[in-house]
């Protein structure tokens, strides 16, 4: 699914639930969802199998962390910063050591013949 399909679906739950929430409460919702983006930029996210692995799951979807904004470390996730230029060649280095590269859903990526 593309990025534009979850914002647009993510976009439309949420305006959906902030209907449902009283004018009253609307500004503590907002200061919710802030805060949770806030606190996910903050926190560094846990090792997987950590108790709180679901907890900052939960915590980056509220907080909105989706698309351009999601994080780049998730639980039990590193990342390798690199150059645009230098991306395939980190890529190839990596597979060739052994070490599956993971896509934008931790999944290992399909390694490609050349």
């Amino acid at each position: 699914m593309n990025t534009t399909a979850k914002l647009g679906g993510l976009g439309a739950v949420i305006a959906l639930l902030l209907t449902e929430v009283p004018e009253q409460y609307a500004l503590y919702a907002a200061i919710f969802v802030f805060a949770c983006s806030a606190a996910t930029a903050i926190i560094p996210p846990p090792h997987t199998g950590s108790r709180w692995a679901v907890a900052y799951q939960i915590l980056t979807t509220i907080g909105l962390n989706i698309g351009w904004a999601e994080n780049h470390f998730k639980p039990g996730q590193s990342g390798v910063r690199v150059s645009v230029a230098d991306k395939p060649a980190a890529k190839r280095a990596v597979a060739s050591a052994g070490i599956p590269v993971l896509n934008r859903d931790g999944k290992p990526e399909p390694t490609k013949v050349s």
